[in-house]
């Protein structure tokens, strides 16, 4: 199926593995430039390398912690205007409630609520004025079927869903759409290591 993106350009971060991967090379497969974002350099590299062989759209990389400041300056300016926008970061660990401190919290709302809505402002103006644009936000099935040792991640993506629901609202009439995908347990190394 030709989803009519051959040509776009798609930023995606979490993109070395599971997935964020998968992400990224569905959209290589359709003809996309894929700037691929990564803490972990190695494992970045050698996705980047898998999906640049695919032959298709084009792959290039940007290791960097897109949770931090730096890091989302060095994913811009490495794709300063993608008219697709893939957000991803790893959850907090699971645990008891009674054990977390601000700082854990604030870290959790961070990485899972705050990167990507910054990563959104910094891209969706530019996405409107095109009259095209694709926000994808990887969240967690647990904003619809909360866990109790999921706390820190259930109240970051949940307040990351509520805020592109009043938001996409608006983008939509210029061509501009924003939608979570909640997935649940799916095979991958994170799902293996936490479980």
């Amino acid at each position: 199926m030709d989803l009519g993106i051959s040509g776009k350009t798609a930023l995606v971060s979490g993109a070395s593995r599971g997935l964020g991967a998968a992400c990224a090379e569905a959209l290589v497969l359709e003809g996309v430039d894929v700037v691929l974002v990564a803490r972990n350099a190695a494992s970045l590299a050698a996705t980047t390398e898998r999906l640049a062989a695919l032959g298709r759209g084009s792959a290039s990389m940007v290791a960097a912690d897109i949770t931090t400041p730096a890091g989302r300056a060095d994913a811009l300016a490495a794709c300063p205007s993608p008219d697709i926008l893939v957000t991803n970061a790893g959850g907090p660990p699971p645990g008891d409630f009674r054990n977390w401190e601000r700082d854990d919290w604030l870290r959790a709302l961070d990485a899972n609520m705050l990167a990507p809505i910054e990563m959104i402002r910094a891209t969706v103006d530019a996405m409107i004025g095109r009259g095209f644009g694709r926000i994808v936000n990887i969240t967690s099935g647990a904003t619809k079927a909360p866990s109790e040792v999921l706390g820190r991640s259930n109240g970051a993506r949940s307040g990351l869903t509520g805020f592109v629901a009043g938001l996409a609202r608006k983008t939509v009439a210029h061509n501009v759409t924003i939608n979570n995908l909640l997935p649940s347990a799916i095979e991958t190394e994170r799902l293996r290591v936490t479980a």
